[in-house]
């Protein structure tokens, strides 16, 4: 099982995002008939008549609160991060399953009308989902009088890609800061949802936090090509914002400091360049003692007089080594 599927997994075995998730995401009007406080996941493993085992990811078992019947729903989730054409015919498997395995549990179900079974697929790849989201549409045509044996169902899709940053802004909910942080271009972005988790999930719903923490550090944090060494197998959230805060500044200081690096060694060139064009062996002292000064600091005046004295090929020679230098002695060879 990917990283991906087991992360997810994790998260939609807790209450609070299944209810987010189809309250604020999915917020199609059956999600209003369902009293969450009654949830309950269920053993998502079946086993056909050939005993083939199948697996869906999560399932969550939701009693309605309007007093109709049947009194329960379902609702089946499916993780997934890459398209996958077989989909409808996987969901069609599930399902069916599904209910031979309830009502193999309970008989007196067969006299009764069987619960809704509702399949929702969450997708975050980088691809478009172009996989029909009906099993319909995948049979072909034979008659319009066989139209009646095709066989339904449809599924509903969740792709992260789908919801702008601003829409996720608006949620408070960390399933909305799961999609924003998926979508995260930088390391500021993913500071921003994890400040933003420290909120939408108070202390008490600990295990979920925990969740989180898990994910952001074996699966966000190594998606960025920077070392983070500090990082411990510890972290919380409230750790994790301090240390990409403090990290952040680091880098930006670390990005300041090039820069000037590389404004420096231009400034070199350029005068060493322009002293050398004089053609004048003053000048081109003048320019190789600007270019220590600026590259080592003030000089003794043995140094100074060194420069001064010495012919135009060896003001050549230590001007092109001031460039690459670590040292005076190093430029003067000595």
């Amino acid at each position: 099982m990917g990283q991906h599927d087991l992360s997810y997994r994790h998260f939609f075995a807790h209450r609070r995002m299944i209810q987010d998730l189809l309250r604020e995401i999915v917020g199609e009007g059956w999600v209003e008939r369902i009293d969450f406080a009654s949830g309950e996941k269920v053993d998502a493993s079946f086993v056909s008549s050939k005993y083939e085992s199948r697996e869906s990811d999560v399932i969550w078992k939701l009693r309605r609160h309007d007093g109709g019947e049947p009194v329960y729903v379902y609702v089946l989730l499916e993780f997934q991060s890459r398209p996958d054409p077989s989909m409808p015919v996987r969901f069609m498997g599930y399902v069916s399953l599904f209910y031979q395995s309830l009502m193999a549990g309970q008989p007196a179900a067969a006299n009764r009308k069987l619960p809704p079974v509702i399949p929702v697929l969450l997708y975050n790849g980088t691809e478009p989902w172009n996989v029909a989201t009906d099993l319909g549409s995948l049979i072909g045509d034979l008659d319009p009088s066989a139209e009646i044996y095709r066989p339904q169902l449809r599924y509903r899709l969740v792709d992260e890609a789908a919801y702008s940053r601003e829409e996720l802004a608006a949620l408070s909910s960390p399933v909305a800061d799961l999609f924003r942080i998926e979508k995260s271009r930088d390391w500021l972005e993913v500071r921003a949802s994890v400040h933003r988790l420290r909120q939408s999930i108070p202390p008490g719903e600990a295990a979920l936090r925990k969740a989180f923490e898990t994910w952001l550090q074996k699966v966000i944090l190594p998606r960025f090509d920077v070392s983070l060494e500090e990082v411990s197998a510890e972290l919380t959230l409230e750790e994790m914002e301090t240390m990409l805060a403090e990290s952040i500044d680091r880098w930006n200081r670390e990005i300041r400091e090039e820069g000037r690096q590389e404004g420096r060694q231009e400034g070199l060139q350029e005068g060493l360049q322009e002293g050398l064009q004089t053609g004048n062996r003053e000048g081109e002292a003048r320019v190789v003692l600007r270019l220590l000064r600026l590259k080592f600091g003030p000089l003794d005046s043995a140094i100074e007089e060194r420069v001064r004295s010495a012919d135009a090929d060896r003001l050549l020679e230590w001007g092109d080594r001031v460039l690459t230098a670590e040292s005076l002695q190093a430029v003067f060879g000595d």
